[in-house]
């Protein structure tokens, strides 16, 4: 579920059904590392301060351009089939990768019938150009009362620029449903007035 503060920056609030996923990633290691959210800085808003000095083109050497053109044509009859014939031995791999998620999956979905185990909520904030997150929480709430959560968040982000459990508002939401918060981390600043609806 997506929703735009009244800043005008989007936030997700993702109810995780397959937690195995996380757990089962040997085809991520394979290419370089496991996928899980990062928060990064929103650095838009300090770049839009510095002067804009863009050097004016000078003549462009047709020569030149036509060379690395068919450079660039020959590295690409190289590229191509060499990516085509990794891929198709990737396959067997990413098999493998599925099967053991659906084992996981399996025997997770029944420890969560059994147990009555939470379900898992994810708030997670984007930079106004959406190249990185600036805020994630995670949130444990009982699975029946996921969705109305979600629905009542998402209602919450109209009127709010940040997600922070401590905010009155917020905390009230989050005693009524019942939620733990299990991790939550901002580079968002608390802003001391109020924002006008």
């Amino acid at each position: 579920m997506k929703v735009i503060d009244a800043e005008g920056r989007q936030w997700e609030i993702i109810r995780r059904f397959a937690p195995w996923r996380r757990w089962v990633q040997p085809f991520a290691f394979l290419k370089g590392g496991y996928r899980h959210y990062k928060i990064t800085a929103d650095w838009t808003l300090y770049l839009k301060d510095l002067p804009n000095d863009d050097p004016e083109d000078g003549p462009v050497n047709k020569a030149a351009v036509g060379l690395l053109g068919v450079l660039v044509f020959l590295e690409a009859l190289v590229e191509i089939p060499f990516y085509l014939l990794f891929g198709l031995l990737l396959v067997p791999v990413r098999w493998l990768e599925m099967l053991a998620q659906g084992v996981a999956g399996s025997v997770a979905q029944a420890v969560r019938w059994f147990r009555k185990a939470p379900e898992r909520v994810d708030v997670a904030g984007w930079n106004k150009d959406r190249t990185g997150l600036v805020s994630l929480a995670i949130l444990k709430v009982h699975r029946d009362l996921a969705d109305p959560l979600a629905t009542e968040l998402r209602a919450l982000f109209r009127d709010r620029i940040m997600f922070d459990p401590g905010d009155p508002a917020v905390r009230a939401v989050l005693t009524r449903f019942d939620v733990r918060v299990e991790k939550h981390r901002t580079l968002l600043r608390r802003r001391t007035a109020a924002i006008a609806t």
